[in-house]
């Protein structure tokens, strides 16, 4: 069911939407060294999403199963906390891996980050599923 809504919401959205989705990637990428991660750049990634429905409506978003990015994110993070575990450390247990890449140099990879994009998918997946549910509620309507 196709909504008429607000040029101006369309307009906004349009700058709007991949300005937050970049915001939140820079905000996954810094919670291991200060504030931020996987939970506060889910919910921000799906507020791009919510935006999104509000100014172009739900027709192209409830064809995407948005459960499944919650299903893959669990799968993630559970696969990161068990992994020490076979490795003879305890459950949950995070290191660092270092490397050098040629242009950026050297580089440190916590495995935590892992942990946190399953957490992203899951907020991320969660969110959507609701955000789409609702939208074909108020479309019934």
């Amino acid at each position: 069911m196709k909504t008429e809504t607000s040029p101006v919401l369309r307009t906004v959205a349009r700058m709007a939407v991949p300005l937050t989705v970049v915001v939140s990637v820079i905000i996954f990428f810094q919670g291991h060294n200060m504030p931020g991660g996987g939970f506060i750049a889910g919910v921000l990634v799906a507020a791009a999403g919510a935006m999104y429905l509000l100014a172009f409506g739900a027709d192209k978003a409830k064809r995407i199963s948005w459960w499944k990015f919650s299903v893959f994110g669990l799968l993630i993070a559970l696969t990161t906390g068990t992994v020490p575990m076979f490795l003879g450390r305890p459950f949950m247990q995070h290191s660092i891996w270092n490397f050098h890449l040629p242009v950026i140099g050297n580089f440190h990879l916590p495995t935590a980050t892992f942990f946190d994009l399953g957490v992203y998918l899951i907020v991320f997946g969660t969110l959507m599923t609701i955000f789409v549910e609702l939208a074909q509620e108020r479309g019934k309507k």
